[in-house]
């Protein structure tokens, strides 16, 4: 199946968009490609884990025992950007951090201001995930001191970066990470009192879920392979913080098996919708991935619905890293009416659907981290499968009893999508072809339009 034709229709495709709001990330290559053999700052990785850009030196960096992290330098920074004793942090002591919701209460909190990258708020995010991470895992840059040990800092903030040493295999790495940062008060608010963007579903549930996941892992014991911990800064700038690791990462991208990706979780788009999840890009790593996503799809009671790459719009983290040749998959519950609004607070958030993604991400990063089938990268993969059509179609079904929500023109559209979406699935695989698939992405385009205007649905009802 040729791209040239559809790559065009890339814009439309906004069903689990994630939460980039810089336009420019919509430009992000989201089709399966192999690393550059260009020079290229990631070059570096092949003989060992780098320093930071801003220090790297003609100096050779000897590669640690494989049982040790890796170890890389701190970049050099201006004290006063990452000082956080004038921080105020009085919010982080409660509640417990020790759970998924005790993360996101915290990380959502009015206290933090919206972590925009860069505040005070982002600041002491910044503290408060040194201090839970550090619990079960190893530095990334163990040569620095307190929590510069885990800062890869850039020059638009700085990610959080840990290492679970894994055993036999530990020259492997499976990468686990969602983004902290969010919007400060850039964002629309149908309440004039409140004008904070908490982002709680985007994605203090998303950090939390890849906190969770590590945990677990590190509570099992040593894993075959070393994971990463990796939560991103900046994303919502355009994906700055995964973009700034890949151009300097701490561990080899060759040696990296897989990404696993959150952004966006517990959130739900309509009460009929509200144990349907997404799961975005798993035949990037081949059969191994997709078989070993479907599997874990088993540990949890929701609904997960397997969509292709295409269907991410290149819009969350795990976009750099599959252009970087990374297999990678993509957690998100798509975007709601409280998207990148002061209303995604963590009254909205499910924190039993947010249980189950995590249960079902474990599953899925266990399997990675002990396989003896590891994915590989399909650079083969169709851009868009009869599989999505059928998708698709199964998630306007199970939604249109609440399509009464959405205003006039999601009406509307809702209403079309239905039947479009059916005849393409009523005319087989066989006619699947690169028509069909234009006419997927636009219908999938209008349908997220219409959920968008559903506004907040509240998990309790």
């Amino acid at each position: 199946m040729t791209r040239g034709p559809i790559i065009g229709l890339l814009a439309l495709a906004l069903l689990a968009a994630g939460c980039s709001s810089d336009d420019s990330s919509s430009d992000t290559t989201v089709a399966p490609q192999p690393a550059s053999t260009e020079a290229s700052p990631t070059d570096a990785s092949a003989t060992g884990p780098s320093t930071n850009a801003s220090e790297a030196t003609d100096e050779s960096v000897s590669e640690p025992p494989a049982t040790e992290p890796p170890t890389t330098g701190s970049a050099d920074t201006d004290p006063a950007t990452t000082d956080t004793s004038a921080v105020d942090t009085s919010a982080l002591d409660a509640p417990s951090t020790d759970t998924a919701r005790g993360i996101v209460d915290a990380l959502a909190s009015d206290d933090l201001g919206g972590r925009d990258n860069g505040s005070p708020g982002s600041l002491a995010a910044q503290s408060l995930l040194v201090a839970i991470v550090s619990e079960f895992a190893e530095p990334a840059f163990p040569d620095a001191a307190g929590d510069e040990r885990f800062l890869q800092h850039f020059a638009n903030g700085a990610n959080v970066i840990a290492v679970i040493p894994g055993g036999e295999l530990a020259d492997e790495y499976v990468v686990v990470g969602g983004h902290y940062d969010h919007l400060g008060s850039n964002c629309p608010s149908s309440d004039p009192d409140d004008s904070i963007c908490n982002g709680a579903t985007d994605n203090a549930t998303g950090t939390a879920a890849a906190i969770e996941v590590a945990r677990a892992i590190a509570g099992d014991g040593v894993p075959r392979r070393s994971v990463v911990i990796a939560l991103w800064d900046a994303e919502e700038d355009g994906l700055l913080g995964s973009a700034a690791y890949l151009a300097d990462p701490v561990v080899p991208i060759e040696q990296t098996v897989a990404y696993v990706n959150f952004d966006i979780q517990g959130a739900i788009l309509l009460p009929s919708l509200a144990d349907v999840t997404v799961l975005v890009g798993a035949e990037t790593g081949g059969p191994n991935l997709v078989d070993a996503a479907t599997r874990a799809t088993q540990a949890s009671t929701l609904d997960t619905v397997m969509l292709s790459l295409l269907f991410g719009q290149g819009r969350s983290d795990h976009a750099n890293f599959v252009s970087a040749g990374v297999p990678s998959v993509f957690y998100t519950d798509a975007t709601s009416g409280c998207y990148h609004t002061a209303q995604d607070d963590v009254d909205i958030v499910s924190f039993d659907k947010l249980d189950e993604q995590i249960l079902a991400a474990t599953a899925l990063v266990r399997d990675l981290v002990s396989t003896d089938a590891p994915p590989v990268l399909d650079t083969s993969a169709p851009i868009s499968a009869f599989a999505d059509a059928e998708a698709m179609l199964r998630i306007g079904i199970a939604g249109e009893s609440d399509f009464d929500e959405f205003n006039a023109a999601g009406q509307a559209a809702a209403k079309t999508f239905l039947p479009q979406v059916q005849a393409l699935v009523d005319a087989g695989p066989d006619a699947f072809d690169d028509t069909a698939i234009g006419t997927l992405l636009g219908a999938s385009a209008a349908f997220v339009e219409a959920l968008a205007s559903g506004g907040c649905t509240d998990p309790t009802d």
